[in-house]
């Protein structure tokens, strides 16, 4: 017997649908919606982190802070964060975003703020790079939560800062037009 379930994951400001289902053996994988099946996937760091191989490629998702819907990513050699949700917790989230509040870019693993990409007043857009976070010696780029000014940066440049921590604030581009 199939059991399958479908998530969305939320990158770069991109929902994407996915299909996971596990075999009457014990056999797991994931259906895209193109219908490609992504069977080579592992679990590392006593859960903490997975690792996926697509198409000759590498895609690194570290699942910490514990508990977390956003978990950071490094997908082909870039940082970001990625937000994985049954499709009723997608539901939900979206009804419940009234854009009455800022949208925060964490530290999703301890590290130290390098550099910072924009300033306060800045526009920005989705994906784009806003925080340099240097974490277990690679530089991660820490792209914005969508588009909007940069309200407040929380953290200077050159700080030490644990998984979790508030590193900047972007007011939503919606709420400039109500």
């Amino acid at each position: 017997m199939e059991l399958r379930k479908t998530y969305v994951t939320r990158l770069f400001g991109e929902d994407l649908k996915a299909v996971v289902v596990r075999d009457g053996s014990g056999k797991i994988w994931v259906e895209t919606p193109t219908g490609a099946r992504i069977t080579d996937a592992l679990v590392l760091d006593g859960g903490r982190t997975v690792s996926i191989r697509q198409n000759g490629r590498m895609y690194l998702i570290d699942l910490t802070p514990p508990g977390s819907s956003w978990h950071a990513a490094l997908l082909g050699g870039r940082g970001g964060k990625v937000q994985v949700l049954d499709e009723l917790a997608a539901a939900a989230a979206e009804q419940e975003s009234t854009g009455s509040s800022s949208a925060e870019v964490l530290a999703e693993m301890p590290g130290l703020v390098v550099e910072y990409k924009c300033a306060v007043g800045d526009e920005v857009e989705p994906g784009q790079a806003l925080v340099i976070l240097e974490a277990m010696k690679m530089q991660n780029e820490l792209p914005s939560p969508g588009a909007g000014i940069v309200e407040e940066i929380m953290v200077k440049a050159g700080s030490t800062v644990a998984a979790g921590t508030v590193l900047l604030r972007v007011q939503p581009k919606s709420l400039e037009t109500q």
